[in-house]
């Protein structure tokens, strides 16, 4: 495992730690891919958005050392990590989504002609987490949370009910797997409480975002079934806050990643898994 501050939690579910440089550095990428062939390491993947942002655009380096990465190409890790290209692809490969604008004044255009109403969410275009992600109920709280970083959208509140799935592709970047979960509570962008479902809606959508995006390894992504419609709002390629729901459902994940890294055929199955499962966390 690796991180850049030792007080790193995951470090205790680690047979070896390493404090790496920030990921910000130039050093970051470099000393990662000397981990990887000091330690002989087979695969790799991260739990971090901007990790996964940034170690996107060395895939083929790590590839040329031997990992078998779970980390998606660079354009495809480019289109997720930014919400106003997130809202384009989406829209462009047919998928329901948020309306989504990039700018106080076509937000305004379409408020005048009846597109758009408040409340809204105004978030950054990379953020991650809920981070600065604030609902503005009119123009003044508006045009403050548009001002607090240089790069923000505004998106339509969407309506109905949260659901989730967690998905992984193989390194071919083919689904193999669609985990649905109902939301029951989500508090700064971390979900506390959801039980898994089987909803054919879902599935279908799911299978057909992962295997158009192509990448490998894990996908998180929140929707919203509104209307007898799916709304896809976020992806995140790794795995997300929610997925413990999943895996004690007996989604599977690290176990098919394991054959994967291993030159095996992942042997968990679409659909083979159990709905009504609760989880709930809490703090120790």
């Amino acid at each position: 495992g690796t991180s850049n501050t030792q007080w790193t939690p995951g470090f205790n579910a680690c047979d070896k730690s390493y404090l790496m440089p920030d990921l910000g550095s130039p050093e970051y990428v470099p000393a990662v891919l000397e981990l990887c062939k000091r330690e002989r390491i087979d695969g790799l993947l991260s739990f971090f958005d901007m990790d996964v942002h940034r170690l996107s655009k060395h895939v083929e380096e790590f590839e040329a050392a031997g990992v078998k990465c779970f980390i998606p190409r660079a354009e495809t890790a480019d289109i997720c990590f930014d919400k106003w290209r997130t809202f384009q692809w989406l829209r462009d490969n047919g998928f329901g989504t948020a309306a989504t604008w990039i700018d106080l004044a076509s937000a305004k255009q379409a408020m005048a002609a009846g597109e758009l109403a408040f409340p809204v969410y105004v978030k950054p275009r990379s953020g991650f987490g809920s981070r600065n992600t604030f609902k503005a109920r009119n123009w003044q709280e508006l045009e403050v949370f548009f001002g607090l970083e240089p790069d923000m959208i505004v998106q339509e509140t969407l309506g109905g009910v949260a659901y989730d799935f967690d998905i992984l592709n193989d390194l071919q970047g083919r689904a193999l797997s669609v985990v649905c979960w109902r939301k029951s509570l989500s508090r700064m962008g971390e979900t506390e409480q959801a039980v898994t479902v089987h909803d054919d809606r879902l599935t279908e959508v799911g299978l057909r975002l992962a295997n158009l995006l192509g990448h490998a390894g894990p996908l998180d992504a929140d929707l919203f079934l509104w209307n007898d419609k799916v709304y896809v709002l976020e992806i995140n390629l790794r795995f997300g806050g929610g997925y413990p729901v999943s895996h004690l459902a007996g989604a599977g994940f690290p176990q098919a990643i394991t054959e994967m890294v291993n030159g095996r055929t992942p042997t968990i199955q679409q659909g083979a898994y159990k709905a009504g499962v609760l989880m709930m966390k809490e703090l120790h």
